[in-house]
């Protein structure tokens, strides 16, 4: 549970110190400084490192590997820094590395499991779902410089799925009711006191555009899940749901193309699940993927490529194609499971 800072906090803040000094050095050097790595989570659950390899599937290496199951790596916006999930203190908790995994530095210290990390574009907060005292789903987040966590909202409600916008003003995310279906979701400014709801229904996983128009979202309010796009102004007024996709299978996973002019996710339609992409109109709607097995994670990357993992073999590998669904490659070749790429 979430407390009140202490001693060890107070050396976790020294160590936060620490590394917000070397991450300037450690840019200057010139290593990692372009958007050409794409970081992933590397070896079988229980027993994961945090990987990064070029686009081109060269100069592929592991940069964070603690004694702990170490996944879920979140890029910084300024690629100077990691955030990843650990279990390294018996429960998982937020950690935070320099690009190259020189250090690294425990955020959270709460004793039970975080999920669903997401950077301030400015790199100074961050925001996580973890469970409060009822053990209910709660988004917290928290300042890099005091390591103080507070709650995204306060009252009984619980939320998850948090996403900071482009500007840094809004955090979005989805209200639970009691069972633990969204309501719909909202928007929350973390230094001031508005609260904003934008849908009603059950939707969840907001997903900015890059451009920080629009939020893309899954929703079932017509029966199977399926990507829904709205727009967003400054004030967190938003435009009607439009629906871009629809079949008789689930879609989910939405991830914005770099120009915020189309959506690549996943679909089960064929039976099992493939990547596609469609306009913020719905349509056009492109599959780019077609086999037998299972696509688990999908992101487009900031050069206009797309990057997915798949269980093409007997474990999952990580595979590269362009925006088009074409010159599809096999990026890494490890004995052990790659998956859970991140790429800005």
């Amino acid at each position: 549970m979430h407390t009140s800072l202490t001693a060890h906090a107070v050396r976790l803040l020294a160590a936060s110190m620490l590394m917000l000094a070397v991450v300037p050095a450690f840019a200057a050097c010139g290593l990692l400084r372009d958007d050409g790595f794409i970081a992933y989570t590397v070896g079988a659950e229980g027993q994961r490192d945090i990987a990064i390899v070029r686009p081109t599937g060269l100069e592929g290496r592991t940069v964070i590997g603690t004694r702990g199951d170490d996944f879920n790596p979140v890029w910084s916006a300024d690629r100077q820094r990691i955030a990843f999930l650990s279990d390294l203190p018996g429960n998982v908790e937020v950690y935070v590395a320099p690009a190259d995994g020189s250090s690294t530095m425990r955020v959270t210290n709460t004793g039970v499991d975080e999920t669903q990390i997401a950077w301030s574009p400015d790199g100074r907060f961050l925001a996580y779902t973890s469970r409060n005292s009822e053990g209910l789903p709660k988004v917290y987040w928290v300042d890099l410089t005091n390591l103080r966590p507070q709650p995204l909202n306060f009252g009984p409600a619980s939320d998850t799925d948090p996403a900071w916008s482009p500007n840094g003003r809004w955090v979005a995310f989805a209200e639970l009711d009691d069972t633990g279906e969204s309501i719909g979701l909202f928007l929350r400014n973390p230094e001031g006191v508005n609260r904003v709801q934008l849908t009603q229904g059950n939707d969840r996983g907001p997903k900015w555009s890059p451009d920080g128009k629009r939020i893309a979202f899954v929703s079932d309010r017509n029966g199977n899940q399926d990507v829904y796009v709205m727009q967003v102004s400054g004030d967190g007024i938003a435009s009607t749901p439009v629906r871009v996709t629809e079949g008789a299978g689930n879609d989910f996973s939405p991830s914005w193309a770099p120009n915020s002019r189309r959506l690549t996710f996943l679909s089960d339609r064929n039976g099992n699940v493939d990547v596609f992409t469609v306009s913020l109109k719905g349509e056009d709607t492109r599959e780019l993927t077609r086999n037998d097995v299972d696509e688990l994670d999908v992101v487009w990357g900031p050069n206009g490529q797309i990057v997915f993992s798949t269980l093409l073999t007997t474990k999952a590998d990580l595979f590269i194609m362009n925006g088009d669904g074409g010159e599809q490659a096999q990026l890494t070749h490890a004995s052990v499971p790659s998956q859970q790429p991140d790429w800005r």
